[in-house]
C-alpha cells in the first residue's frame, strides 16, 4: 500500500475494461495548497438586504445603498478569482479571492485581520498581481464561498479560521452597514447571507 507520501494529484481516470487509468496533473500541488484557476474569475456585486452593495472607498468596506447608475462605478464591481483546492477536510465551496478597485483606481483584496484579541475584516491593497499557488490551507484572503442550500444566495467561511463569516452590521450611519467577520455557530445566519448579481440583473431590482 503506497503511504501518503507517495499521494498525486489526479484530474480523471479512464475506464478500459476491467482496468482504471488515471492522470497525474501538477505533481508540485499539494493536497492542502489553493491554485489559480485561470478560466474562472468573474466580475459581481455582493448585495444584500435593502438595495445595499459592498463598495470600497479609502476608508474600508462597507454596504452602500446604490441605484442602477452608481452600480456602472468600479468601487462595488468585485473580481472572484477561483482557486483549486483538494483538501477533502474543508469546508463545502469553491475557494475565491475577492478583489475590488476604489474611485483612486487602488486595487484592494478583502482580507481577514487581527487587532488585538478580535477577529476583523479589511481592504488590503494589492500591489502585485494574485498568486498562481498558495502553498498553504489556510490564507488571509481566501475564503470558501457557499450557496445556501435552497437560495440563490452565497456566504464567504474564512480560510483561516474555519467558521467565521463574512458578515454585515450596522455602521455608524443609518444608510451604511460595516462588512465585518462573524462567528456561526448555526448553519443559518441572516447576516451572512449575500447575493452576487451583476448590470443586468439590476433590471430587476431597481
Amino acid at each position: 500500500m503506497a503511504s501518503n507520501s507517495e499521494c498525486k494529484c489526479v484530474e480523471f481516470a479512464i475506464v478500459d475494461k476491467e482496468d482504471i487509468f488515471f492522470q497525474v496533473e501538477h505533481e508540485d500541488f499539494e493536497l492542502d495548497d489553493f491554485k489559480k484557476e485561470t478560466k474562472k474569475c468573474f466580475q459581481k456585486m455582493i448585495k444584500i438586504k435593502n438595495n445595499r452593495f459592498l463598495v470600497v472607498d479609502e476608508e474600508g468596506l462597507k454596504f452602500k445603498e446604490r441605484n442602477k447608475e452608481q452600480c456602472k462605478a468600479d468601487d462595488c464591481r468585485f473580481n472572484i478569482q477561483v482557486y483549486r483546492n483538494n483538501d477533502i477536510d474543508r469546508p463545502r465551496g469553491s475557494a475565491v479571492i475577492l478583489s475590488v478597485t476604489s474611485p483612486c483606481k487602488q486595487t484592494y483584496m478583502v482580507c481577514c485581520e487581527k487587532n488585538g484579541d478580535q477577529k476583523a475584516v479589511s481592504a488590503k491593497p494589492l500591489e502585485q498581481p494574485l498568486p498562481d499557488q498558495i502553498g498553504s490551507s489556510k490564507h488571509e484572503a481566501v475564503f470558501f464561498m457557499e450557496l445556501i442550500p435552497g437560495t440563490s444566495q452565497y456566504r464567504f467561511n474564512s480560510s483561516l479560521w474555519c467558521s467565521w463569516y463574512l458578515s454585515f452590521e450596522d455602521g455608524p450611519e443609518a444608510a451604511l452597514m460595516k462588512l465585518v467577520l462573524r462567528k456561526v455557530h448555526k448553519d443559518v445566519d441572516e447576516n451572512c447571507s449575500m447575493g452576487l448579481t451583476d448590470m443586468l440583473s439590476l433590471w430587476y431590482f431597481c
